[in-house]
């Protein structure tokens, strides 16, 4: 194969820079975070100088017509997941294939080299939902359970033949939904409930996953100041530039367990929509699993429609 597989547990920023160039050329027709530099990736890939997983890239190193010797044709980002509650994992996070390499199994090439890495990643002993609450990442591995899971997006069928081929079967769709803020307003609620908006504090997985984002939490009080319903959120920063428009997204929503189905959810994310509208928010969006019924009902009364879809599928 005319292509070179180079392992950067360090990466030079040359190499982050030719990764940015490669992602921006390629995933525009991708629901995909837009514009990279190296400047973020280094933010995000190497946070205070320490490497967060292993990059890999796919060097061209036959000199053909119309392509450069020793240029990035691919890339794959593998991490190792570490998160409270979870299992200890290895996630191929990110993996594409310049449309000018692809066909040549370059692709799979690499997939096999990311899943070798994870693959040495030991898991924890505690069985738990495999990251079924987290419908992105890309064939996490090394699951307690000795399972591997991915996530592809459904339109993005080159990824999805991909992983087919590396065994991974389709389990569990997501839908990604937005709604517009403009005509947003805040459902009636009963006497003595209260709401409390707040930058966020905690430092979970999800604020390490959108690490440089600031997220808020909206939380609907009942009578005696208990979180009957708290729905997080955060603006896309480089997401609403690249659109024009001012995008928030819905990052996460719980309900008290024994509170639930009385409607406090709607009541809450109905007001939370307000609250952005007023600062200045034209859309928000959303990530929901498509057999989570109740949940895209709720969203869909509040205005949230599918604009894509992603499938999480498994290799046993």
């Amino acid at each position: 194969m005319p292509y070179r597989i180079v392992r950067h547990d360090h990466p030079a920023t040359e190499t982050l820079a030719a990764v940015a160039a490669l992602w921006n050329a390629n995933a525009s027709g991708r629901h995909a975070f837009l514009p990279w530099t190296a400047e973020l990736l280094a933010e995000f890939l190497v946070p205070d100088g320490y490497p967060v997983g292993t990059l890999l890239t796919a060097q061209w190193h036959e000199g053909a017509a119309g392509e450069t010797a020793g240029e990035c044709a691919a890339f794959a980002h593998v991490n190792e997941v570490r998160e409270d509650g979870y299992p200890h994992a290895g996630a191929v996070e990110a993996l594409l294939v310049d449309e000018r390499h692809r066909g040549r199994g370059v692709g799979t090439a690499l997939l096999r080299r990311a899943l070798e890495i994870t693959d040495s990643y030991r898991p924890a002993p505690a069985l738990v939902d495999a990251l079924g609450a987290w419908p992105f990442g890309y064939a996490f591995t090394g699951l307690a359970d000795g399972s591997e899971r991915s996530g592809v997006f459904v339109h993005d069928t080159a990824a999805y033949r991909l992983f087919r081929r590396a065994g991974f079967e389709p389990v569990r769709k997501s839908i990604v939904m937005r709604a517009s803020l403009a005509r947003a307003e805040g459902r009636p609620f009963p006497p003595g409930m209260a709401f409390a908006i707040a930058k966020r504090t905690q430092r979970t997985w999800l604020d390490r996953v959108f690490r440089g984002r600031e997220l808020w939490d909206h939380e609907l009080l009942g009578r005696d100041r208990r979180i009957l319903s708290r729905g997080i959120f955060g603006f896309m920063e480089e997401e609403s530039r690249r659109e024009g428009r001012a995008l928030f997204s819905l990052f996460g929503v719980n309900t008290a367990l024994d509170v639930r189905g009385r409607g406090y959810a709607g009541v809450n994310l109905s007001h939370l929509m307000a609250h952005v509208r007023d600062l200045g928010g034209e859309e928000m969006e959303l990530h929901v699993y498509a057999d989570n019924t109740p949940a895209i009902r709720l969203y869909a009364g509040l205005g949230f429609r599918p604009v894509a879809e992603t499938m999480m599928m498994h290799r046993a």
